[in-house]
């Protein structure tokens, strides 16, 4: 199961998830308290152990602009939050980078509408919308099809999500403190998962 630390925006961040190693950190480029400047993220992407993949976070930005920040990070895979379309991702795709789709899903027609881009993304990743206190879980469970879910997981409630046996999880405000990233909530959440994959090891 893929674990992806979101939205560092400290070198300290990534010291953390050196230490921890979760599959994928990933930095935002779009709107967001989290947003980080490209030489920064530059930084940080260097700083990274070269087992972690690097994600690079967009919604509804010029695709110049993310060819030219995906480029410069050499980042490894581009994810998108907007309404970019099928030429878009194939496009990406075309130049190498993985491509992470993420539809913000409230009910069965969002579900359906997320499925389109599993055969041109390498993951699509359910989220609710912004803002929301939506139990995403109950959404996701009509899905057929692989999945990173995301939306208000947190060390204390991964439980219910890692029983939808989600292809990764992905946590950003989940592992905060005041803001920042929290070792301790970190730690817990690779814990929490190592124990399911045990578990699911035994029971297959």
């Amino acid at each position: 199961m893929i674990v992806k630390f979101c939205g560092l925006k400290r070198l300290v961040d990534v010291e953390m998830c050196n230490k921890l190693q979760p599959d994928m950190i990933g930095l935002i480029f779009a709107p967001s308290p989290r947003k980080v400047e490209k030489d920064l993220a530059k930084d940080m992407v260097l700083a990274k152990s070269p087992s972690i993949k690097s994600v690079g976070v967009f919604k509804d930005q010029n695709i110049s602009e993310v060819i030219e920040i995906a480029t410069y990070l050499q980042l490894d895979f581009v994810q998108l939050h907007g309404k970019e379309d099928y030429e878009y991702i194939k496009h990406l795709k075309d130049l190498g980078f993985g491509v992470i789709k993420a539809i913000e899903v409230e009910r069965q027609e969002n579900i359906k509408r997320a499925k389109r881009y599993v055969e041109i993304a390498d993951f699509v990743l359910l989220d609710r919308p912004k803002g929301s206190s939506l139990d995403i879980t109950e959404v996701a469970k009509l899905a057929d099809f692989d999945y990173i879910i995301a939306g208000g997981i947190t060390p204390e409630n991964i439980d219910k999500f890692l029983n939808l046996n989600p292809v990764g999880i992905d946590i950003s405000s989940g592992i905060e403190t005041d803001g920042f990233k929290d070792f301790t909530k970190m730690k817990k959440i690779i814990d929490k998962v190592n124990k399911y994959k045990v578990g699911e090891t035994k029971n297959g």
